[in-house]
Parts: structure tokens; C-alpha cells; sequence
């Protein structure tokens, strides 16, 4: 790529040197050249912050007295996307090396370069700084299309994980959510409490109100749910319908207790009218609370048994209350493999019933009938 027009500006208050330059560039006219002056670097930056379009900056090390890069490094900090060739009487190869690794585009001699030395070298530092704008555009649009990617799966993972009617968590993330919370505390010992809340007569609600409203009204009960189950770790899921499910880790029976009670009562203030309600005349919910340290030897789902047994009392005794299941989920776990042993064996006995009667004996024989 060659430039069309270049406008360069040399900062250098040797007025012979300035004049070399000068008459180098002019020599070819493989492309032309606008050569802007300023004696010190007051002047240059006042002009590099103009309206003029500065090209590249021809940069003398020595103005002023000043020596090593100091020049160039105020230079390179204000305009970093102003590429700079340096010109010095200094031809030490360190302080060279040293200036084009902190970002120099290019390091010449005065007296030791040649016109085409001295066009090519600028060529060559404009279409690098080209290049590398061109690039850092590419990177800023890479990392906008990161950004907007990682957004995006955000967005995602929540149309994956969030009720769209509530706004709280769904079914398949309270099961991914309490499976892993048991599977850790399973670990650590330590216990994890269940909620489940059910919306009283909430069939009765629709019926009365529409569906429009019975939609609003679950809204506004996970909400409130989700207020009083705030902590980090806590999960607030539509369990389905009406039904609400809290998981609560590191939370033993009588915080979970509290938890259940703190939700009935927010609820209750939320003064939702229900005219058709057996608990009174705003909306109401029951809640069974089981906890339990989990152990590996114990189905998890056995918390959400005894969990559900619990609200199915509340139900029973009549709604609008906290219920506790009554044994620990240990007991109802020996009670339920109890019943299917029982089950078990009971099958058994008919199944070997069945084949006795279907056996005849026969003189050197054994047969089955039919």
C-alpha cells in the first residue's frame, strides 16, 4: 500500500537539519509529502492537537538539551496512534534498539541516511501504523462479538433456567440445583431444608379472576417468596402450576421453620383479593418444610417426600399455615423401603401361587396344564 498524500511533522530545533530533510524528501516523487516544522515540543503537540491530519512525526532526541528517550516517550504516551520515526545524532545501537522496542517505528542517524532511506523508512512506518490500527479495529470488534456472545449465552442459560412466567428459577433448575446441593452437603455434613408452597384455592382464584390475573398473581407470590429467600446460595423455583419449591442449604429445621413462616406472612401482606377463599379473603399459601443432612445411603428424594407430605397436612388441617413433617426423613426412608420390600415379597408369594396351581402330576410325569 502506497500513501496517496502524507502531511509529516518534524519536532527539531536545528533549523540546518530540518532543511536536509527537507530537500531529501523532495528528491523522489514516488508520493508527496507536506513537511510541517515546529523547534520544540510546545509547539508540535499544540499543532498534533489540531484540526491538522499529522501523518507521522519525525521526532530530533535532542531539543533542548535533553537527552536519552524522554523526548519520545511524551511524545508517544499523548499520541500513541501517531506513528514516530526518531532522528539523532546519537548512533548508539542500545539506545536504538531501546526506542524501537518501546514502540519507535523507526530509528535514523542524521547524516547516515540516503533520500530512498529515508521515503522507504516512512512508507514503511506508515503502513505499519496502518496495519496495526487496522488490527486493533479488528481486536475491538473481536472482543465487542465476545462480549456480546458471552451475553447472549447469558440470556441462554436463563431462557434454559428461568420460569418465563415468574421470573424465578424452573423445574429443571431446581432439580440440577438440588441434586448438586445434596451431592455437597452430602460431603460437608451439613444440612439442607426443603420449602414447598402451594398457592391456597389458587383453581378458585382463576375461576374468579381469569387467567390474566391468577398469571399476575403468581408473579407477585414468587417475588415474594424470592425476597425473603435472598441468600446467594438459596433457589426460589416453580415446582409447577401453583406449586413453589425452596431449596435452603446449610439451613437446619427450625431456620427452614422461619424461613416458611416469613414467606406466609409476606404473602399474606401482598393483600391479594380472593373472595373465594376457605382462609379468608386475600390469597394465602400452605407450606411443608423437611430438612435433613444428606447422606449418600439416603435417595434424595426422599427431602422432597417428606417435604410434600408435610404440605399435604398443612392442606389437610386447613391451609394458610407451616407444616413440619413429623419424622425425620431417615424413618420415612427405612418406612418406604419397608413397603417395597413388603411389596416385593408379597408379589413373590403370588407369583409362586400361580405357578403351583398351574402344575398337575401324572404317573412319571410333570407337566403344566394348558
Amino acid at each position: 500500500m502506497q500513501a496517496a498524500h502524507l502531511s509529516i511533522l518534524m519536532i527539531d530545533d536545528d533549523e540546518q537539519d530540518v532543511e536536509i530533510v527537507r530537500e531529501l524528501l523532495s528528491i523522489s516523487h514516488d508520493f508527496p509529502v507536506d513537511l510541517l516544522h515546529c523547534s520544540d515540543l510546545a509547539s508540535g503537540f499544540e499543532l498534533l492537537e489540531s484540526e491538522i491530519e499529522i501523518d507521522l512525526v519525525l521526532l530530533d532526541l535532542c531539543i533542548a538539551g535533553t537527552v536519552g528517550l524522554d523526548l519520545f516517550h511524551q511524545v508517544n504516551r499523548a499520541f500513541p496512534l501517531t506513528p514516530v520515526i526518531i532522528l539523532s545524532g546519537n548512533s548508539d545501537e542500545a539506545v536504538a534498539l531501546k526506542a524501537m522496542q518501546e514502540g519507535a517505528q523507526d530509528y535514523l542517524v542524521k547524516g547516515r541516511f540516503t533520500s530512498s532511506h529515508l521515503r522507504r523508512s516512512i512508507q514503511y512506518a506508515v503502513e505499519r501504523q496502518s496495519l496495526l490500527l487496522e488490527l486493533d479495529a479488528k481486536n475491538r470488534t473481536l472482543q465487542s462479538l465476545s462480549e456480546q456472545l458471552e451475553l447472549a449465552n447469558q440470556q441462554l442459560e436463563e431462557l434454559v433456567t428461568i420460569d418465563s412466567l415468574t421470573q424465578v428459577n424452573n423445574r429443571r433448575c431446581f432439580d440440577e440445583t438440588f441434586l448438586s446441593e445434596w451431592n455437597r452437603l452430602c460431603r460437608e455434613n451439613h444440612p439442607l431444608s426443603l420449602i414447598m408452597c402451594d398457592v391456597d384455592h389458587f383453581k378458585a382464584f382463576n375461576d374468579t379472576y381469569g387467567h390474566q390475573a391468577g398469571d399476575v398473581c403468581l408473579r407477585q407470590v414468587a417475588q415474594a417468596i424470592a425476597k425473603v429467600a435472598k441468600r446467594p446460595a438459596d433457589c426460589v423455583a416453580r415446582y409447577g402450576g401453583e406449586e413453589f419449591a425452596i431449596i435452603l442449604p446449610n439451613t437446619d429445621l427450625d431456620g427452614a421453620i422461619q424461613v416458611a413462616e416469613a414467606i406466609r406472612s409476606t404473602i399474606q401482606e401482598l393483600a391479594i383479593p380472593h373472595q373465594h377463599s376457605s382462609t379468608g379473603n386475600n390469597v394465602t399459601a400452605s407450606l411443608g418444610v423437611a430438612s435433613q443432612v444428606p447422606d449418600e445411603n439416603v435417595a434424595p428424594s426422599i427431602l422432597i417426600e417428606a417435604a410434600d407430605r408435610a404440605l399435604y397436612v398443612a392442606k389437610q388441617q386447613g391451609r394458610d399455615r407451616v407444616q413440619t413433617h413429623q419424622k425425620d426423613c431417615a424413618s420415612l426412608e427405612s418406612r418406604r423401603t419397608l413397603e417395597l420390600v413388603g411389596r416385593l415379597q408379597q408379589a413373590l408369594h403370588q407369583q409362586k401361587a400361580k405357578r403351583r396351581g398351574k402344575l398337575r402330576l401324572r404317573p412319571g410325569a410333570l407337566f403344566t396344564s394348558q
